[in-house]
């Protein structure tokens, strides 16, 4: 079995040293953990001028889906949150720039990403503090990153969209490695790689791949990019709508992304695609988990430490799951059943758009087998492995 170093200096050996769009500069700050005693300040009533408690946030979630549940965790503690958004095509990545560009002096409390790589790299840069609460028990080990940068919740998952009308069953393929065979004779789009879930989800691909067969993803790469993909510099839904303009057949994209096509009246299907043939076991579609963590030396620790509690209780992920995002529930069967019935009457937050009863029809609310790779594999590669994909892909002057 090769290991994490060979891979990554294969990977490395395939592509020539980029400049990352998000450089995450080495830092030896000292790292501050949240649940100590005593740091918070002492807050009297509103009407005494004393000043509220308050915690910022910069999140990368969808605004209309995050700012309900930071409204409840206000009303629920009193803790006033000011949030940052960003923008749909590269707010993920545009928000982990923020955080290293604020290092020395950082303005944010916590970090809420819609996937859990960029916390990851922060993490690895001192840019995030390790964190850990007896309290989150209840969530798998597969939803905790490496020492404890980030905590996962409430994941979505990459699929395969297409129109049924034009695309038959029998022409769909059954893995990604299908997409870089010259039979499948479809076009395919995808968001731009440099970004988002779809960074995350190449750099995972790829670093699997190598582990598989050594050499074996610069081969894809070539038949992936022989099939003259589309990359849609506007995100995930600008993949679904190419789809439903007939600019492609197949588009890899976002769980939600698909469910808010439907929602607006889109005649489209949904498949989750397995990363590697059916019967290899981890082989299957990727989970793309809500990460939470803390800026290392934040100005809020005790208020962030509140925030990011509530974050992983799992009401907050079955509001989620029921809102129009579709979120997936993933339980680790820790929590106690007095736990469970705690949560499981708690009314979605005033304002949190709900799934359609026309998109329950055909989400998906289970996944078998789901994807499993190495997390400080695929970040020690991934730039190199997206660098790798973009290259091909400008040198074949697809559109």
């Amino acid at each position: 079995m090769p290991t994490k170093e060979l891979i990554v200096s294969m990977l490395a050996r395939l592509a020539p040293p980029v400049v990352v769009f998000c450089a995450v500069v080495a830092s030896s700050a000292s790292l501050l953990g949240c649940e100590r005693a005593g740091e918070s300040k002492e807050v009297g009533d509103a009407v005494s001028g004393a000043p509220q408690r308050e915690v910022v946030v910069y999140v990368s979630a969808d605004e209309s889906i995050a700012r309900p549940i930071l409204d409840a965790f206000t009303k629920e503690t009193g803790i006033a949150v000011r949030a940052r958004f960003d923008g749909e095509n590269a707010k993920t990545t545009a928000l982990a720039a923020m955080i290293t560009t604020e290092h020395d002096a950082p303005r944010a409390d916590v970090f809420w990403s819609s996937e859990c790589f960029a916390a990851a790299q922060l993490g690895r840069a001192g840019m995030i503090a390790p964190w850990r609460s007896y309290r989150t028990d209840h969530i798998p080990d597969s939803m905790r990153g490496e020492s404890g940068w980030w905590h996962g919740f409430a994941p979505r998952m990459r699929v395969l969209v297409y129109d049924p009308r034009r695309i038959s069953q029998e022409q769909l393929p059954k893995s990604m490695l299908d997409l870089a065979t010259p039979a499948l004779g479809r076009r395919i789009a995808m968001a731009d790689p440099r970004f988002g879930t779809t960074r995350g989800h190449v750099g995972a691909f790829a670093s699997m791949m190598e582990w598989r067969d050594p050499g074996s993803f610069k081969k894809w790469v070539d038949g992936f990019v022989a099939n003259a993909p589309r990359i849609q510099v506007g995100g995930n839904a600008a993949v679904v709508d190419a789809v439903l303009r007939n600019e492609a057949d197949f588009g890899l994209t976002d769980s939600d992304d698909f469910y808010a096509a439907i929602a607006d009246g889109a005649t489209l299907a949904m498949i989750p695609l397995r990363q590697f043939p059916q019967g290899e076991v981890g082989g299957g579609p990727v989970m793309i988990p809500n990460s939470v963590a803390q800026i290392a030396n934040c100005p809020h620790p005790v208020e962030a430490n509140e925030l990011m509690l509530f974050l992983m209780e799992p009401k907050v992920t079955e509001w989620l799951a029921a809102s129009k995002s579709g979120n997936f529930i993933v339980e680790s069967g820790k929590e106690s059943a007095t736990a469970k019935a705690d949560h499981t009457h708690s009314p979605p937050p005033d304002g949190l758009p709900l799934m359609p009863a026309v998109v329950q029809g055909v989400r998906i609310v289970q996944v078998d087998d789901p994807f499993q790779y190495d997390e400080p594999t695929v970040l020690d590669s991934i730039d190199q492995s997206v660098a790798l994909l973009r290259e091909a892909w400008m040198k074949q002057g697809s559109p």
